[in-house]
């Protein structure tokens, strides 16, 4: 069974379901599955305490994945900075709503394996997290 919620979650105008279908597509391409994922989307001093409460990182962060799995059966607690997600929206120049997706699609992948620790590994991260915003983005146009 796959169970995905968007707790406090922004507005998306494309729908939640684009996002789940997309979410269940690319895990399924790299032969995982999505048994569940919460993701929380929280204030910035709500996520300064998880950082340095569960990582002992003294820092803000936009994205924090509690990743559960077990093998190839996807199993994650997510957690969004919603400040941090509009912050980066303007350092890069996009809609909120896309840096929203960018956010949800790189905890997946980190629960699938990718790392974003080296220049390569978050150049590679990057391009996956920008394909899946173009494939929800675009599924979206095509069906308006």
């Amino acid at each position: 069974m796959c169970k995905i919620d968007f707790i406090s979650e922004p507005f998306f105008s494309f729908g939640k379901e684009k996002i789940i279908h997309f979410l269940k597509k690319y895990a399924e391409m790299e032969g995982f599955s999505i048994s569940e994922i919460q993701y929380n989307f929280i204030d910035k001093p709500s996520m300064f305490k998880i950082n340095k409460s569960y990582l002992n990182h003294d820092n803000d962060t936009d994205v924090i994945t509690f990743d559960y799995s077990n093998e190839k059966k996807i199993k994650a607690e997510v957690y969004i900075s919603l400040e941090m997600m509009n912050e980066n929206a303007k350092t890069l120049r996009q809609d909120p709503e896309n840096e929203a997706v960018r956010l949800i699609s790189h905890a997946l992948f980190h629960c699938m394996g990718y790392s974003d620790k080296s220049t390569s590994e978050k150049s590679k991260m990057r391009k996956m997290e920008n394909s899946f915003i173009n494939d929800v983005s675009r599924e979206t146009i095509d069906n308006v």
